[in-house]
């Protein structure tokens, strides 16, 4: 998986492009032959190789939207690698954007209303409790402990800043522990050493 950054976690829900916007935006300007391979770290000896399609969620002002992209692959040449390239509007494995999950998650913080929250957005109590415990084991792990509790005793942490995450990039989140913020499947895509 090759990961292409962005966006920065400091998001304000008013002045961010949907999803698939910014989904597109992203994918048709990434050049693969300017980005190292996540294998080998070769660069220079990456080339387009296929796609597939997968979902991708979204909200809008109108409500929940589904969207059909596609996600291109790429192979290195070098050491025969293929991997998929994912914008970080992608949270890896699962269909919802990460904009559209930290704006439920930012609602959750601030109201605590879970049944409204799951009318309005059309999902499961369960998904957005996954969200919120996914969003607190990450944010303790670039921030500590202390801040978990903070955030499930304070509900006000989040809301008086217009970000939801605390996190400087997601590359750096990245860069640090080797999957994407809010990622499920904790797997590293890349060798630190």
């Amino acid at each position: 998986m090759l990961r292409i950054f962005t966006l920065f976690y400091k998001i304000d829900f008013k002045k961010v492009p949907s999803g698939i916007e910014l989904f597109n935006s992203v994918t048709s300007a990434f050049k693969p032959l300017s980005a190292p391979c996540p294998k080998c770290r070769t660069r220079g000896k990456m080339a387009e190789h296929d796609s597939y399609p997968r979902y991708l969620i979204d909200y809008d002002d109108g409500g929940v939207e589904e969207h059909n992209v596609t996600v291109k692959r790429v192979m290195c040449s070098s050491c025969g690698d293929t991997h998929a390239l994912l914008a970080d509007i992608i949270v890896p494995y699962k269909s919802y954007s990460i904009i559209f999950i930290l704006r439920v998650l930012k609602e959750y913080f601030y109201t605590r209303a879970v049944t409204a929250i799951c009318r309005k957005y059309g999902m499961a109590a369960s998904t957005l409790y996954a969200w919120r415990d996914r969003y607190l084991t990450h944010a303790a792990l670039e921030l500590g402990a202390i801040v978990e509790a903070a955030l499930l005793h304070t509900s006000r942490w989040l809301v008086n800043a217009p970000d939801i995450c605390r996190t400087s990039a997601p590359s750096d989140f990245y860069g640090r522990f080797g999957f994407s913020f809010l990622q499920f499947k904790e797997t590293p895509y890349f060798n630190s050493t």
